[in-house]
């Protein structure tokens, strides 16, 4: 497809372009890389602290294709419903005993990666306040498309993009097997039902082991996405070396997208507490290339949102401090805050 390199207005600038060199704030340090397509709400968050101009591609009309709009929060937001109801129907057939609806499936990995250019919308949606009773599904659903994008964040082809995100929506299909009481339970579990709980990957394993339809490194990772680097995890207690790159994905997507939903027994937590368990209370537990690259992308992302202090004051997010990504930098009207200096001010949550 033709493009040209124009320098416009951040009036001018439309979703669906993409930038053309680094957008960098007044102090100077990178607010987005290039080649970062731009939707209504990044335009507006540029906007926020103070960009007046970025280079953008703009497509020459007479070749530009036909795509869905997924710019749209509003058309987002309806698939997203929609694929969540198709996983809760593939989810509920296999409780029944049926075996797993491929072509199901299927529909819905084509309906994820069909968003692959909505990454702002897939961010936006995981941090909703989902019910608590559907969290399983939500939550396959949150991973698969987490999967996608750190998938091409890795730069990984096509067909390991996705199998990651296949393999991401089923990682979970085990939990078909477990007790509504357990899964479901307010308080904490038992030592038997924890047990009982961890089996899920195993459950998952066996429900698509034998299906020619599922590549043997998805299934493998539906069994291990629950290991961790250093052994510690389970149900074999792999290393880092025994694992495929599938789940050592799956495990970082798992990890922000449960931290980040309310869930029986906690409530969720700010992206920003999770940035800081990830980034420095998981060495030796997650594989440093994947978190990085999740990291490193999915932060920018909040650049620009409004967030409420624990002063009671509200402010906008104007730079992430990428050596403590979980203290960015807040404006407050003319003043700006680094919350990685102050050793009282906090980010407490979203507005």
């Amino acid at each position: 497809m033709k493009n040209k390199k124009m320098l416009l207005p951040i009036e001018k600038v439309n979703p669906g372009m993409k930038t053309a060199e680094v957008v960098f704030n007044k102090l100077g340090n990178v607010m987005l890389w290039d080649g970062v397509a731009l939707d209504s709400i990044t335009i507006e968050r540029l906007k926020n602290i103070g960009i007046e101009e970025i280079s953008v591609h703009v497509e020459d009309p007479r070749e530009k294709e036909i795509k869905y709009d997924y710019d749209s929060p509003q058309l987002f937001a309806a698939e997203y419903e929609q694929d969540a109801n198709s996983t809760r129907q593939v989810f509920q057939s296999i409780s029944s005993g049926r075996r797993l609806d491929i072509q199901a499936t299927d529909e819905i990995v084509d309906s994820v990666l069909r968003k692959s250019e909505s990454n702002r919308n897939i961010i936006d949606s995981i941090t909703q306040v989902r019910s608590i009773d559907e969290y399983t599904y939500y939550h396959s659903l949150n991973v698969s498309m987490l999967c996608m994008i750190i998938g091409k964040w890795l730069r990984l082809d096509e067909y390991h993009v996705r199998n990651l995100t296949q393999a991401g929506l089923l990682h979970d299909i085990g939990k078909t097997r477990i007790p509504l009481e357990i899964l479901n339970k307010p308080d904490k579990l038992t030592d038997a039902e924890f047990e009982e709980m961890k089996r899920h990957s195993e459950y998952g394993y066996n429900i698509v082991k034998n299906s020619d339809d599922i590549p043997p490194e998805v299934a493998k990772a539906i069994l291990t996405h629950h290991e961790k680097e250093d052994g510690s995890g389970y149900p074999i207690g792999l290393t880092e070396d025994k694992l495929n790159l599938y789940s050592k994905v799956i495990t970082v997507a798992d990890i922000f997208d449960a931290m980040t939903a309310n869930r029986t027994y906690k409530s969720k937590d700010t992206p920003f507490k999770v940035f800081e368990l990830m980034q420095h209370g998981s060495f030796g537990i997650l594989d440093p290339i994947v978190l990085n690259a999740f990291l490193n992308n999915v932060t920018t992302y909040y650049i620009g949102a409004s967030v409420l202090l624990n002063t009671g004051e509200t402010g906008i997010v104007v730079f992430m401090n990428k050596q403590n990504l979980s203290r960015p930098v807040v404006q407050v009207g003319d003043r700006y805050i680094d919350t990685s200096v102050s050793k009282f001010v906090r980010i407490k949550e979203f507005i």
